[in-house]
């Protein structure tokens, strides 16, 4: 684990790969998130959610994910993540003029983006 500051740190595999950010509460809690910031599971211990991260790997990228259109949650696919920013393709074949678009969101909030 990497420190990024005293509120976040990074979590990298042995061979130094960022796989994702731990998150430090207002309650002390730790929360898992994603490399580009999004929670993964809810807050508990920093070597629990430490070890949450370890243990998921980057799978999580491969999930299917919806981005809100509006008032509509959009299925789409990540095809890039970096710290702070994720690019996602929009897979939904119920939205024809978003399908095969991209976006790129910054910072992204669960209000913008979750797991499908």
């Amino acid at each position: 684990m990497t420190p990024h500051d005293d509120q976040t740190r990074e979590v990298r595999r042995d061979d130094g790969e960022l796989i994702g950010v731990v998150r430090r509460t207002a309650t002390g809690l730790w929360t898992p998130c994603a490399v580009f910031g999004l929670p993964l599971a809810e807050a508990r211990a920093e070597e629990a959610a430490t070890q949450y991260i370890l243990d998921h790997g980057l799978g999580y990228l491969a999930e299917r994910w919806e981005v809100r259109e509006g008032d509509t949650w959009v299925t789409a696919q990540i095809i890039e993540a970096r710290p702070r920013e994720v690019t996602v393709s929009f897979a939904d074949y119920g939205h024809p003029r978003l399908f095969n678009s991209r976006r790129t969101l910054q910072d992204p909030l669960p209000e913008q983006l979750r797991l499908a």
